[in-house]
């Protein structure tokens, strides 16, 4: 579990600072200071895939199956912008995770949308307002176990499967926490704004 959560700590340094130099381009702080409409909640599906696929990319393969913090990216993106984007953003990393096979390809595919789903029901819940970093944590922490579940649920063989999420989840729990927690401090505590916009 160290060295998995080594990893994907080191994974996830990089998506948070790729993350906080793009909110801080010229275009990202007026899509937070204006309504979202069409074309920048396209802008946001492309940022957070982008972000889904770096999330697989930087995992490690281990018992046929990947570790990762692919569902970050879809769940970040619904929680700042609802379910649509956080979907949008989740079908690109399961694409990318998809194409790559392996016994864990169709569930760890589904997972990754529907932690966008996730994302976007949470935003819709709280009225728009993105977590602050203590929901965020928990949030966070409680995602990877539905990633797990759907996993044990569809992978085959199941013993493979439970294997795999006794080893991963744990590792990814705790980054995937610490990871929105980081994006929930980007968002609040550098000027943004992720109240605002349409899911």
């Amino acid at each position: 579990m160290i060295a998995l959560f080594i990893d994907l700590f080191q994974t996830l340094s990089v998506v948070l600072v790729v993350a906080y130099i793009v909110f801080h381009t010229r275009l990202t702080i007026l899509l937070f200071k204006g309504k979202k409409g069409f074309s920048s909640g396209l802008i946001l599906i492309a940022i957070f895939g982008l972000f889904s696929i770096y999330g697989t990319l930087g995992g490690v393969n281990v018992l046929g199956a990947v570790s990762n913090i692919r569902d970050l990216g879809p769940l970040a993106a619904g929680l700042l912008a609802g379910p649509l984007v956080g979907m949008g953003a989740g079908l690109i990393g399961a694409l990318h995770r998809y194409s790559l096979g392996g016994f864990t390809a169709l569930s760890c595919s589904l997972a990754t949308v529907v932690a966008g789903l996730i994302g976007g029901i949470v935003y819709l819940s709280r009225k728009r307002m993105f977590p602050k970093i203590v929901p965020a944590l928990l949030l966070g922490a409680l995602e990877p176990l539905v990633h797990a579940a759907l996993s044990l649920f569809i992978a085959r063989p199941f013993e493979q499967a439970w294997e795999v999420a006794l080893a991963f989840t744990p590792a990814m729990m705790l980054v995937n926490a610490m990871g929105l927690a980081g994006f929930s401090f980007i968002f609040y505590h550098l000027g943004k704004e992720p109240k605002r916009g349409e899911g």
